[in-house]
């Protein structure tokens, strides 16, 4: 086996993006047999449909298996060949890649570099937002069980000072109530 060599469902693939694609497509392919009763004729033609009208399958492993539908499909002899929609193959991406590959290579490294180091950003923001907000629980959960406020310093010394004040009024009200008395019997 190659070094640059990758193998999925009996083919071998030296692209590394080829392989991947490959590689999702065999796990659709083996999810679909799967899940899906493929005797039932009906549930057959209507998944071909859907897989080909939608270009879900775009390597030579999901071509493999609708070409599988397909002749299942042609062999029960409820629809013709000719009548069956075609199954579309698109090289135009796959030449682009194979001139730029070393450059796609690069970008998607690249790529995955800014999305780890935003990975990172995001999760250290996470992390001083709950700081954050553990704080401001923290200062609500002090404010409403303390018993005293900023303000019940100065509330306590003003009650004092007007204590204290009538104090003096009702001990100088009493001085005039006597020098009343003592000059009123003179």
């Amino acid at each position: 086996m190659k070094e640059n060599e990758y193998k999925v469902a009996g083919y071998s693939f030296s692209d590394a993006h080829d392989y991947k694609e490959a590689k999702r497509e065999a796990e659709t392919v083996d999810y679909i047999r799967a899940n899906t009763d493929l005797n039932d004729l009906n549930k057959t033609i209507k998944l071909y449909h859907k897989l080909v009208e939608r270009k879900t399958l775009k390597t030579v492993v999901g071509f493999t298996f609708l070409k599988e539908l397909q002749e299942r499909i042609v062999k029960e002899g409820i629809i013709s060949k000719e009548s069956m929609p075609c199954i579309q193959i698109d090289k135009n991406e796959k030449q682009l890649r194979a001139y730029s590959n070393n450059l796609v290579h690069d970008q998607e490294h690249k790529h995955l570099e800014i999305i780890e180091d935003y990975k990172i950003r995001l999760r250290n923001s996470r992390i001083i937002s709950a700081f954050l907000v553990g704080i401001i629980i923290v200062m609500i959960v002090i404010s409403i069980w303390s018993d005293r406020n900023i303000f019940s310093n100065y509330e306590n010394t003003i009650i004092n000072k007007y204590a204290t004040w009538e104090e003096d009024l009702n001990a100088r009200q009493q001085l005039l109530d006597e020098k009343e008395k003592l000059e009123s019997e003179d």
